[in-house]
């Protein structure tokens, strides 16, 4: 006997880099996502980033970086893409907001990375990658003491 359901949950404790998610015009496959566990605050995420980036689109929003004279697009998921490319039933949330008006919050965050040439920059032998890992966990973690 078989069963659909995975026998083992995912726990992340600080990121997780994960293959397979959005695809963008020009691309050459799927790109990966920097994913972690969105903390209990009296904001959300993509708030945080509106407000950072002055970005248009609250559900998922894109916006342009520049790290050292090299320019970089960030992806922000929504809650319909996250579950869709990375089925997020599949990992254990540790962190619990108590607050009935936060329920539609992601309890998880997933972005991507791309350099202005459309190349992936969280795969993993990207010479982007440790640029890209690294704005992603200082974005995270202003998030976190926002």
């Amino acid at each position: 006997m078989s069963s659909c359901a995975s026998r083992y949950k995912t726990v992340i404790n600080d990121y997780v880099v994960l293959p397979e998610g959005k695809e963008v015009v020009g691309g050459k496959a799927p790109l990966n996502a920097f994913i972690f566990e969105t903390l209990t605050k009296p904001f959300a995420f993509q708030n945080f980033i509106m407000e950072k980036y002055r970005t248009d689109d609250l559900r998922a929003p894109e916006f342009w970086v520049t790290i050292d004279g090299s320019k970089y697009k960030v992806l922000v998921y929504d809650n319909n893409e996250l579950e869709k490319y990375f089925h997020v039933s599949e990992f254990i949330q540790t962190n619990f907001d108590t607050n009935p008006d936060n329920n539609n919050r992601p309890k998880f965050i997933a972005v991507s990375m791309i350099n202005e040439y459309n190349e992936d920059c969280l795969q993993e032998n990207s010479l982007y990658y440790n640029v890209a890992v690294n704005f992603l966990k200082t974005l995270k973690q202003e998030y976190y003491k926002r």
